[in-house]
């Protein structure tokens, strides 16, 4: 074998492992997960994982957790989350100050919890933890007030949850979002005036809700979770 192509086989292989376990992400991979995410494809979301690295992968693997989940499909949704939480660890190691990271992180632990309530004890304060760091480093970052509005809608009032203290946050999410289109994170605006619309329908303001799931279905026409919402108000 060639002598200098033996040599360059480990400098290869370390770029490979650093681009795997970096925050690296592409805006074209990430619209590809959220459009995959919308129609719940857990094949075409399974097929990406396999295909991007770093941030857009765990990602990925967070979208067909999700996804897999409301297909009733239990045990891949948890394997997914796991290999999510094992990535975004590895990665908040490596990049302890990236804000996206962490708001991602605690998203994920927050989404443990409900595929395994049982283990709310010990993700539940995991989660609020990355969520608090984000906050310091980007209190007004989009993705991070939706993942704090949707702690706030889901954890019961005598943890700290509160509908008021959601809304606010999804409120402020929307405005941030129209700011956030080059920022190469793009993801969860048609999510977050979903989740502020079951605000107002808890509250009983049905035409505002169906004013935000409407305008959800504006960013996304194919955001199934909207329509359905819509079709069932």
């Amino acid at each position: 074998m060639n002598i200098k192509k033996t040599l360059l086989i480990p400098i290869v292989l370390t770029i490979s492992l650093q681009l795997s376990f970096t925050a690296i992400s592409s805006q074209a991979d990430i619209d590809q997960i959220e459009q995959a995410a919308a129609t719940l494809n857990v094949t075409e979301l399974q097929t990406i994982t396999t295909q991007v690295t770093g941030y857009d992968k765990a990602l990925a693997y967070y979208r067909t957790g999700l996804s897999a989940n409301l297909m009733g499909k239990t045990e891949q949704a948890n394997q997914s989350i796991d290999q999510s939480i094992e990535l975004l660890e590895q990665l908040d190691s490596s990049t302890p100050d990236d804000v996206e990271i962490k708001a991602l992180l605690a998203q994920v632990y927050g989404y443990k919890i409900s595929l395994e309530p049982i283990k709310g004890m010990y993700f539940g304060p995991k989660s609020n933890a990355k969520l608090a760091e984000a906050e310091t480093l980007a209190p007004n970052n989009p993705r991070v007030l939706l993942v704090k509005g949707i702690g706030k809608l889901n954890t019961p009032p005598m943890f700290g949850g509160s509908s008021e203290a959601a809304y606010q946050a999804f409120d402020k999410a929307v405005l941030a979002y129209a700011n956030d289109q080059d920022s190469g994170f793009h993801w969860g605006y048609a999510e977050t005036y979903t989740w502020r619309g079951l605000v107002h329908m808890q509250s009983g303001e049905t035409d505002k809700a169906k004013q935000d799931w409407q305008l959800a279905l504006n960013i996304n026409p194919d955001y199934g979770w909207a329509k359905m919402l819509l079709s069932q108000n």
